[in-house]
């Protein structure tokens, strides 16, 4: 079963001490992940749930953003090989909380390996699905990705008008994307997949300007990043080598899910070096635990792009958000219920975010 969680702006006001209803149920496969790293004679290991509490509100997510989105704006993030919707849960909240629908479908490759995938099933076709998943209600839509996500953000068809944001991504080829959206780039000198690319990060960027590549604009640091009054169509935010934060490939991931997969896949970390197996940073994350510093400049630098490319004027934060349920649309004021929503109170935000799970293999895939 193919689903896109989605979180969601609810009424304004409330109030009170945030208590979280629900929890995120957070699946790894390892057998799945054996499967991808071509060691399939692994294949049989098991599957583990976690259940993983909301992000909830830490010191960056209180901090105002510009604007509040309009009534209809909606965002997709699209995870990377071996990932989860969950990824940046920390950051669909946030951005919930900027008033926000934020969808986040589970892409093929996914640790939850909940479905196989079949021709006419890509990552492309699931995004279309989610879109429409969302009603049919006029929307601007936005995109982030992480990793090969940050490949889909670039690729997806149709105008994200909100902005193509892409973390962890090939510098390099990044650059070189001919997108009329509004675009924000950021990579780090301390990824280990760079060693994938030609060309390091920072010869990326020189290289860019000397092949006449579209023309972009480069933040010395994730605090100045879309903070001043003039921002950029193209910006670029890398962490460079020297620097008080250097993230590796997941550190720009949620701190929960990072110590979810520590807890299970740390016993197989000796097997999988004796293999020579590329980890995607898993090691190194592991010793560094940098995702929690990474999230507190990245996300803040993120929400700013994203209310930078929206018009100005702040909106109820009242969105109604219309999902696909059986053969017809509802809408739902929704109560908990453990297969489809889990609701939570947001102290010092007002809003109410609801995450919505929303089978997508009921959507039509557009062909």
């Amino acid at each position: 079963m193919r689903r896109a969680n989605a979180f969601a702006p609810g009424p304004t006001g409330g109030g009170g001490a945030w208590v979280p209803t629900g929890e995120y149920g957070y699946t790894v496969d390892i057998g799945r992940i054996a499967s991808k790293l071509r060691v399939g004679w692994l294949s049989w290991l098991p599957s583990r749930t976690y259940s993983l509490a909301p992000a909830g509100v830490p010191p960056w997510r209180r901090a105002a953003c510009a604007s509040q989105a309009r009534a209809g704006d909606a965002l997709l993030f699209a995870h990377g090989f071996l990932g989860s919707p969950f990824d940046m849960a920390h950051a669909c909240e946030a951005l919930a909380s900027d008033g926000f629908v934020v969808a986040a479908p589970e892409l093929p490759e996914s640790l939850a390996a909940s479905y196989e995938a079949r021709e006419g099933v890509t990552r492309e076709a699931i995004v279309a699905a989610t879109q429409a998943a969302l009603g049919d209600e006029p929307r601007r839509w936005g995109i982030w990705g992480h990793s090969a996500g940050s490949g889909t953000a670039l690729s997806q068809p149709g105008e994200f008008a909100l902005g193509r944001a892409c973390l962890a991504c090939p510098l390099g080829r990044a650059l070189e994307a001919r997108v009329n959206d509004p675009l924000f780039l950021c990579a780090s000198e301390g990824d280990g997949c760079n060693r994938f690319s030609e060309t390091s990060p920072a010869d990326s960027l020189t290289l860019a300007a000397v092949n006449k590549a579209p023309p972009f604009s480069t933040f010395e640091s994730a605090d100045l990043a879309y903070a001043g009054p003039s921002l950029p169509r193209r910006g670029v935010l890398l962490f460079r080598k020297g620097d008080a934060l250097l993230p590796n490939h997941i550190s720009f991931l949620w701190t929960r899910t990072n110590e979810a997969l520590f807890d299970l896949l740390s016993a197989f970390l000796p097997l999988a070096k004796a293999l020579n197996l590329f980890l995607l940073d898993f090691d190194t994350e592991k010793e560094a635990r940098l995702a929690a510093p990474t999230a507190a400049k990245v996300v803040p630098a993120l929400r700013r792009f994203l209310a930078g490319m929206r018009s100005a004027g702040r909106q109820s934060c009242s969105v109604l958000l219309r999902i696909c349920k059986e053969a017809h649309m509802h809408t739902h004021h929704i109560t908990p219920s453990r297969e489809y929503v889990n609701s939570v109170r947001v102290r010092h935000l007002p809003v109410q975010m609801r995450r919505i799970t929303q089978p997508v293999e009921r959507l039509p895939l557009q062909k």
